[in-house]
Formats: C-alpha cells, structure tokens, sequence
C-alpha cells in the first residue's frame, strides 16, 4: 500500500479536474461532459483536497465548508497504513504475518479496530464467495511476483505449498478478542501453520474511503466526494446541485486512458478491480495479477473488469476483487443468488477480441455507455 501503482481501473472525476494514479496530472473529460461543464451554473464553493496515500493517490471534494481537513485525512490514512500496509516494515500486520509461531498468540492492543473489522468483514465475504475472495492470498501474490517479492520459477509443486497456506478457515488463521468484564483487553492471532500471511489491499483502499468519509459527516459535510486509488464514495450533490459522475476507463492498455461508461453515484460507493494492467508475460502468454487462491493460478477467463456500486466502498472494493477472480458467469450466478447485498455490478468482458459489457438492472438506471472508440 505504500508504492504507485495503478489498482484495478482508474476511476475519473468528471465535470472537473481529475487526478491520475501516478500524481497531479489533469486529464480532459469526454468533450459533451466538458461542454456541460462549462455552462452548468456553479450553485456552491466546493473544497478540493489531494495527496498521495497507499502507493496511489487521493482526491476529495466537498461543499458548503471552506475549511481545510487535510490534515486530518492524512491522519487518517497514516494511522491506516500502520495498521494495514504491508508496505510498511513495522506495520501491525506485517508484524502477524512474521509471527510463524503456531504454539502460541501474535497478541495486540487493537486501539482503531482497523485490523479486526476487516478480519472480520473479510471472512464473511471469503465465506459468501466460496474462498474466492481470500486475504491470506499472500503467499501466492509473492510467489507470482506481485507483492514485494520479484517472481521466480513457479512450478506446480511451489503452487501447491503456497496454496496449503491460503485459507480462512479457524483452523488456518483465527483471531479472539479478549474482554474482562465486557472491557476490551486485547487481540489474539492464532496461525494454525508457520507461513500463514494477511494482505488486505483488495478491500482496505474502500475501507480507508469509508473512514475519511466518516470523519467528513463528523465535521458537518453531507456533500462530498472521497476518491481514492480509484475506489469512490459520494454523498450528497456536487457544486452545482447534481449526482456526482463517475467515469469507468475501457480496458485497453497503454497510457492512453478512454472512457467506457459514466455513472452518477449519490449515496453509494463505486469500485473497479481490473486485470489487464497489472500482469507479466511469459512466453507469448499473459498472466494476470488477479488470482485465485482456489488454484493457485493467475485467472485465465474472459472478464477484464468488475464495476460494484454498493453502499459502502469497503463492500464494493472487496466484491470487485472477488468478482474479477469468479469470472462472468460465477457472478451473474452469485448476484442472482445473492439479493440481499443490495448490489449493482458492471463487468466488462472480451468475447473474440471485442469488449462486451453486462450490468445488473439497477445499473442501468445510472449508467451511461460511451461510443468512443
């Protein structure tokens, strides 16, 4: 979480300036949205805010407040990266994933409670998935040379040991939070084998969105915009009193970014996870970043993208991942299956080496396809 990378499809701002993932570049919206743009009549002073966090970038936008909380976002996202980065060699869970002990506790004070709901949240949601969506993932995400680690001969047998290290299962990995007298005391991670690591980074950059926002609305803010690492949060209006617009990148390669769709997001959170910038080649053939702890293996299916509007970014983040590891099908057949998420979803697919999207029906009530090419 603490080098620039672009995660998934970046997520642009329209109706304003937008930022990249690698720093302060500007990129010009579709020319009907510039045109809107300039003759829509600004109704509020709006406050914009950016920095670089989690190896990517930042931008939040709100209204109706001239106060600078910069400071207090940047807090934030420090406070998370102690916790939660994996980028950080002093980090809380680089420390667990170090402790390969398995006759006794990683023991913490979890004072921000970071840690545990996303342990927590991310086993609900490896359940709802059947293991597609896994953060014990780790091991295979270095073996491919994905993490911190540069790949090197990845033969079966390699898969097959990293993989009996990846699960959820209590007996696996299991975290216990002590209370005396229903006062919290501490943390405890047991580790059912040596070699047992967490990474969180498919779901803590709409987790650190959904704690910003909070201390937003805590400071009277009820319009803004949260972006970051592409994972967005709005509520409210933006300076002129309309849904804030988000644009979906096409999943082409290449610096050169075009835009697929444009959704109007109010009161909900947008995700994108993607798999065809982040991959290596070896020969002639492609292999994705996206992997599924159920193989082992770099998925090799047709989707290209996954789009999840829900109504926090943490979710979306999270299922967005685990959409990109099911592939089409599993999702269609997950979302049918799964009403009560309250989810929307847009994938995007390559079917004969043409894009094909799919989108849930809620979808296409605030969703418009661009024509470009």
């Amino acid at each position: 979480m603490n080098r620039l990378h672009s995660k998934g499809i970046i997520i642009a701002l329209l109706l304003s300036v937008v930022i990249s993932s690698c720093g302060d570049n500007t990129e010009t919206p579709p020319e009907e949205e510039k045109n809107t743009a300039q003759s829509a009549e600004r109704l509020f002073d709006e406050m914009v805010l950016q920095g670089e966090a989690q190896g990517t970038t930042y931008t939040i936008r709100y209204i109706q407040s001239d106060v600078d909380y910069k400071a207090g976002v940047d807090s934030i996202l420090n406070r998370i990266d102690q916790d939660l980065s994996t980028w950080v060699p002093t980090s809380l869970i680089n420390r667990m994933n170090v402790h390969d002990r398995t006759d006794t506790v990683f023991a913490f004070h979890d004072s921000t409670k970071y840690f545990s709901v996303l342990f927590d949240v991310s086993r609900e949601i490896w359940r709802k998935t059947d293991h597609a969506f896994d953060p014990t993932v780790y091991p295979l995400v270095e073996l491919w040379g994905f993490g911190l680690k540069n790949k090197g001969e990845v033969t079966d047998d390699l898969v097959q040991e990293a993989l009996s290290k990846v699960s959820l299962q209590p007996s696996n990995i299991d975290m216990i939070e002590l209370e005396n007298g229903y006062v919290y005391q501490e943390t405890q991670i047991r580790k059912g084998q040596a070699g047992v690591r967490m990474d969180f980074n498919a779901i803590a950059q709409g987790f650190s969105v959904d704690v910003i926002a909070e201390y937003l609305q805590e400071q009277g803010i009820n319009n803004y915009m949260v972006e970051l690492g592409g994972e967005v949060l709005c509520l409210g209006v933006n300076s002129k009193g309309k849904p804030w617009r988000i644009a979906i990148d096409k999943p082409v390669d290449g610096d050169q970014r075009v835009f697929q769709a444009i959704v109007d997001v109010q009161n909900k959170a947008l995700a994108t996870s993607g798999s065809y910038r982040k991959y290596f080649e070896e020969n002639g053939k492609k292999y994705s970043h996206a992997i599924d702890p159920r193989t082992g293996y770099p998925v090799q299916h047709s989707l290209l993208s996954a789009t999840v509007l829900a109504n926090d970014c943490m979710l979306a983040d999270a299922y967005a991942t685990a959409f990109l590891v099911m592939g089409v099908e599993e999702t269609q057949a997950f979302l049918n299956d799964h009403p009560e998420l309250d989810m929307d979803v847009y994938l995007i697919y390559d079917e004969a080496g043409e894009f094909v999207s799919w989108m849930t029906d809620g979808m296409k009530n605030r969703i418009e396809e661009l024509t470009n090419t």
